[in-house]
């Protein structure tokens, strides 16, 4: 097996940094630049189908970043071959449901937010939602390859966020980019999977045999992946049922704005988290040490990020703002300052919450969180949304701390349920 030896935070993170800040290009200036050339209501309609995409992607995903990531970290070259055809193999049936589901949401949608074409709008839909949903990023986070993996994603964004601003006029030319970027990752990843299980090359990806040990597995953190994205895509994606287009493309952006300042972390999670793998190797009182030096420092990051983004946002506000002024989007700081309150929440809690993943002790109390903040986030969103963006925005405020709260309860009423080694 082909495996990169571990290495240090310091080494591993740079390449995965650069990669990490032209993902952020996309809503800082691509985005923006998006919203003025299509106005209010096409940029509303644009946002409405990259969320709809997004979360239709997590059917396809089908849990398998939490669930098969934990298990391969441990795994040798045969047990990593395996859990790739089990992902394949369920994936491929996940990916038929995900079209179901395609030609549902465009019907629903249809009325008011889509185009005529009924058809159209749910074969995009459901290409998008595959093409997201199919990366093989499970894999190269056990294998702890993301360092390298960082230059591929180099090359794929570079030329998205180039084409993006030389090409993108209408909503159907962004759409299509973002296809291809999103297949072209995906196609790459597995390849990498299958370059360095080179000696099972004989063997087929596709299994039928395969299918329902890989239904099965990822139906364990299946319904976490799909509660865990209504905390950003389902939030919008049931308010759009209630909010005009413009409001709808002022959240959208406010939101991924936000979050892509908060994905600047994502390296540093997707790297801490084998590493918090391991330590439950070791004990309980040696993983959760290890994950809350983190979580004190993610916290403390999130914090002063959080203030100095109020401190510049009435100077960044109108530059980001310059490009999409045609989107009408004069109340976007006040959003983005509501939404701001994320940072400091999220990276702190996120490393506790892959403590929590990283060991099986903790899967009921996982479920329960992330299971209740997505029901209250639908609910929530689906009561208050008609009220506009800056509502929507307090209510994913409102949905984190739910997660948190019901976590602190979960661990305590699952808190004597024997370790499992995953």
């Amino acid at each position: 097996m082909t495996t990169a030896t571990p290495r240090s935070l310091r080494k591993s993170l740079p390449p995965v940094y650069a990669a990490a800040a032209l993902r952020l290009a996309f809503p800082l200036i691509v985005l923006p630049v998006m919203a003025g050339r299509l106005g209010a209501d096409e940029f509303g309609r644009l946002s409405l189908m990259l969320v709809w995409a997004g979360l239709l992607s997590m059917v396809v995903e089908g849990g398998f970043l939490a669930a098969a990531t934990r298990l391969a970290v441990v795994a040798d070259a045969a047990g990593r071959w395996s859990l790739a055809q089990q992902v394949v193999s369920a994936r491929c049936l996940l990916s038929g449901g995900a079209a179901v589901l395609s030609v549902i949401v465009a019907w629903w949608l249809q009325p008011v937010h889509t185009a005529p074409d009924l058809l159209g709008s749910a074969a995009v839909l459901a290409a998008l939602a595959c093409a997201l949903g199919w990366p093989a990023t499970w894999y190269l986070q056990a294998s702890q390859q993301l360092h390298r993996w960082a230059l591929v994603e180099l090359v794929v964004y570079g030329l998205w966020l180039l084409l993006a601003l030389l090409l993108a006029h209408s909503v159907v030319a962004y759409l299509l980019l973002n296809l291809l970027a999103a297949a072209a990752l995906a196609i790459g990843g597995w390849w990498w999977l299958s370059n360095d299980l080179a000696h099972r090359a004989g063997e087929p990806l596709w299994s039928r045999a395969a299918v329902q040990p890989g239904l099965r597995l990822g139906w364990t953190m299946m319904p976490v992946s799909l509660a865990g994205a209504a905390y950003s895509m389902a939030l919008p994606a049931v308010a759009s049922a209630q909010m005009s287009r413009s409001e709808l493309g002022l959240y959208y952006l406010a939101d991924r704005i936000v979050r892509s300042v908060m994905a600047a972390a994502d390296p540093v999670f997707q790297l801490v988290y084998p590493r918090i793998v391991a330590h439950w190797q070791q004990g309980a009182k040696a993983a959760w040490t290890y994950a809350a030096r983190w979580a004190v420092l993610g916290t403390v990051v999130g914090a002063l990020m959080w203030l100095a983004g109020l401190w510049s946002l009435p100077l960044l506000a109108p530059l980001i703002a310059k490009g999409a002024a045609a989107a009408d989007l004069a109340r976007l700081p006040q959003v983005i300052a509501v939404l701001g309150a994320l940072l400091p929440l999220l990276l702190g809690w996120k490393f506790l919450g892959y403590c929590m993943l990283g060991s099986a002790r903790h899967d009921g109390a996982y479920r329960l969180c992330v299971v209740a903040g997505g029901v209250f986030g639908v609910v929530a969103a689906w009561h208050w949304a008609g009220q506009g963006a800056v509502t929507l925005a307090y209510v994913a405020i409102a949905v984190e701390v739910v997660v948190i709260a019901t976590a602190v309860l979960g661990m305590l009423l699952w808190r004597e349920q024997p370790h499992q080694t995953a």
